[in-house]
């Protein structure tokens, strides 16, 4: 059996459309905070969404961070026929905090970009909010989690490859799958939406590296017959409850 993705929605959050797609400033949307369930040789989650609603509104305020109960983590696997226990390995595209919450509910690898991991343990200030920085006085929420660095594209099981897509931030990953139907790359903030990919040249969105951004957008491009985005409601069975 070839490896399968599932992209699931674990909540959604309310931001200024030009984070994730250039040129929309002004625009208020609501954006879904994505999780990916790889089933291969091993199952793996990819990215584990944002934290407690309540801790969110007093961190990120700006942000409304809203999640059903039926967008929790335990119970998007629950009804995958998951347990956390059963998860083999998580892997963080990288350390943005809408996207590694939650980690206390898995005793597995956790898998991140060395070079992500590096930057985040100490970002420059305007990163700072972002990571969760310790120099804010917080206390980011993988910083007690056993993490295993990865030094580039990597084979986490037959089939399934994480691979270095940098832009969005200095050590993002993205994964690609092969499936019955092709190559899935599992883009997250690579690619956020499926508007940056319209038109030429692509509209990038938040990066702290322009010229990365353009280069690792391409690669997916290029590398993938499906892409699964970031924060695009397109692939998911749910849509926004609100818009903007």
């Amino acid at each position: 059996m070839s490896p399968t993705v599932t992209p699931r929605c674990c909540g959604a959050m309310t931001l200024d459309k030009s984070i994730l797609v250039s040129g929309e400033r002004g625009v208020e949307i609501e954006a879904p905070s994505i999780v990916y369930i790889v089933e291969a040789d091993r199952t793996l989650l990819v990215d584990t969404g944002f934290g407690d609603v309540e801790q969110m509104a007093d961190l990120h305020p700006g942000f409304d961070c809203r999640r059903r109960e039926d967008q929790t983590l335990t119970a998007i696997l629950d009804s995958e026929g998951y347990r956390p226990a059963d998860i083999d390995a998580v892997v963080l595209t990288h350390l943005d905090w809408d996207h590694c919450y939650n980690l206390d509910l898995f005793d597995a690898e956790v898998y991140v970009q060395r070079r992500e991991l590096e930057y985040a343990i100490a970002p420059y200030p305007m990163h700072a909010d972002r990571y969760e920085a310790k120099s804010l006085g917080r206390e980011p929420p993988w910083l007690t989690v056993d993490l295993t660095p990865l030094d580039g594209e990597t084979d986490l099981c037959p089939g399934v490859t994480a691979f270095p897509t940098p832009g969005h931030t200095v050590g993002h990953q993205s994964l690609a799958v092969e499936t019955d139907d092709g190559t899935t790359v599992v883009a997250a903030d690579a690619i956020p939406t499926f508007e940056n990919l319209e038109g030429d040249p692509y509209r990038r969105g938040l990066a702290m590296n322009d010229f990365e951004w353009w280069a690792s957008a391409r690669e997916v491009d290029d590398r993938a017959d499906r892409i699964l985005p970031g924060h695009e409601w397109e692939i998911l069975a749910a849509g926004p409850e609100r818009t903007g």
